[in-house]
């Protein structure tokens, strides 16, 4: 009777930069393991362009699991275990799945498989070090963007009303037409319902093509962005960009927001 083995790639945007390691590279070396180690490939599952944070949004992976539970293949294998996952608690819970279902899990640069106790025992020192090294990541990334923002420098790449070019933020004059009026109208009428209405009357729309809601627009007049500021993390800071709205309007959009009712949350 024949092994079977089901190989999985994946690789994210910056994996791909950063390694080099294509989905076919990885599906390539994988398959000659399978042939070297008379294993016949069952099927190989990609995931391109996805995160290693979780296996909940990774379609290919969540195939791989289903089959794994009918007892299609003998064995898993993966070119590293950050292809497979980053997250401690989900290798915990995927592993204990395969092994359930009989299934072994090997991991072909760290060259250790859970048919051994010693393999099972280094996959979770490594599943840890793989979390750590996602956390730190993140980390750098969110204080990189923190350190933008308080130069000035916004953080965002799709807002009505600007455009980005290097680090500035310029105004695209035909979409702050758009938002100016989105201002006058709600100083006029006191009304999102009625503000979304005039906009769609006037064939307004938001900045990838689709209607201005009521929700929306209060999202417009609430971003400090209009008047020359940036917000990160619940926090404002004072940008380097022209602002579109003046304070003094912005003022009294805030306070007439403030006091008008919740908007449902049904209704948005």
């Amino acid at each position: 009777m024949s092994k079977l083995a089901a190989i999985y790639t994946r690789v994210s945007t910056l994996d791909q930069a950063r390694e080099g390691y294509s989905l076919s590279a990885q599906a390539r070396t994988l398959t000659d393991w399978c042939s070297a180690n008379g294993y016949e490939v069952y099927k190989v599952y990609s995931d391109e362009g996805i995160s290693g944070k979780d296996i909940l949004h990774r379609p290919a992976m969540q195939a791989l699991l289903a089959a794994a539970q009918q007892g299609a293949f003998n064995i898993v294998i993966v070119w590293a275990l950050s292809r497979f996952t980053r997250s401690v608690q989900d290798m915990y819970v995927t592993l204990d799945l395969l092994q359930r279902s009989n299934v072994d899990f090997r991991s072909h640069t760290e060259s250790f498989d859970t048919s051994t106790a010693i393999g099972r025992a280094m996959l979770g020192i490594v599943g840890v070090f793989a979390q750590m090294e996602r956390e730190i990541t993140s980390e750098r990334v969110k204080a990189a963007a923190r350190e933008r923002v308080e130069q000035g420098y916004p953080p965002l790449n799709y807002v009505i009303g600007y455009r980005r070019c290097c680090k500035e933020l310029i105004i695209v004059e035909d979409e702050a037409e758009v938002v100016r009026y989105i201002y006058q109208m709600y100083l006029r009428h006191k009304c999102l319902s009625a503000v979304s209405d005039l906009c769609a009357e006037r064939g307004y729309h938001g900045k990838l093509g689709a209607r201005i809601t009521a929700w929306q627009a209060k999202r417009i007049l609430t971003n400090p962005i209009y008047v020359g500021k940036l917000r990160f993390k619940c926090e404002t800071y004072q940008g380097t960009h022209e602002p579109i709205i003046n304070p003094q309007d912005w003022q009294r959009v805030q306070k007439l927001l403030a006091k008008s009712p919740r908007t449902p949350r049904g209704k948005r």
